[in-house]
Parts: C-alpha cells; sequence; structure tokens
C-alpha cells in the first residue's frame, strides 16, 4: 500500500501543494527522511510561494485533485518495482535518485481553485 505515496508540502501562507514518490525507502516506518528530501526539492517547482514545511498524507487520495495527480500517479505505475533478491539494490538506487531530486513528481496547482 505504501509504495506509491503522497507528500503534502505547505508553503508559508498555510497553501499546500502536492507531490508523489516512493514510499518506504529511506525508513520503513518514519517519514521524516522522505519528508526532508521532498521539501528540500520542492523548491524546484513552480509552487507559488515559499514551502515551509513537509509532511507525508495517509493516502494518496489527499492529492488527488490536484491538477497532474493522475499524470503523476499513472507515469509511476509504469515503473516496475522489483520483488525478493533484486529489491534491496532497487531501493538503494532510487534512494539516490530521490536525494538528487529524480522520482519526485509535482501534482501541480489546480488553477480552478
Amino acid at each position: 500500500m505504501d509504495d506509491i505515496v503522497a507528500v503534502a508540502v505547505e508553503l508559508e501562507d498555510g497553501t499546500q501543494r502536492y507531490f508523489l514518490t516512493w514510499g518506504r525507502i529511506q525508513d520503513r516506518v518514519d517519514p521524516k527522511r522522505l519528508e526532508k528530501i521532498v521539501l528540500q526539492h520542492s523548491t524546484s517547482n513552480q509552487l507559488g510561494g515559499a514551502p515551509s514545511r513537509a509532511r507525508l498524507c495517509d493516502s494518496l487520495q489527499e492529492a488527488s485533485q490536484e491538477r497532474y495527480f493522475y499524470e503523476c500517479f499513472f507515469d509511476m505505475c509504469q515503473k516496475k518495482i522489483p520483488y525478493r533478491d533484486n529489491y534491496e539494490s532497487w531501493r538503494r538506487k532510487m534512494d539516490k535518485r530521490m536525494r538528487h531530486g529524480y522520482e519526485i513528481s509535482y501534482c501541480g496547482i489546480d488553477e480552478q481553485k
């Protein structure tokens, strides 16, 4: 259930922006490192304000109303997650890519709101 996760980034004005990325990569339970990575790289997007904090969402549903949610979700669903023998190698590769700003999809601003 936590292979793909949503992370909310709160801007200084209190509004939120959403990102999709891989879950349970940095830590199986504690989301702090993931939140830090997403917050750090969120600034490379047009957020419409300055980000102040990030938090792991309880479910993808929270981000599902954002403009490009389905495009981001569909793109991530096309990528295979290897299991068993190849998983740990894949996990390390994804961790490195995420720390460099990849594998983090911005769901965009819904201009209708």
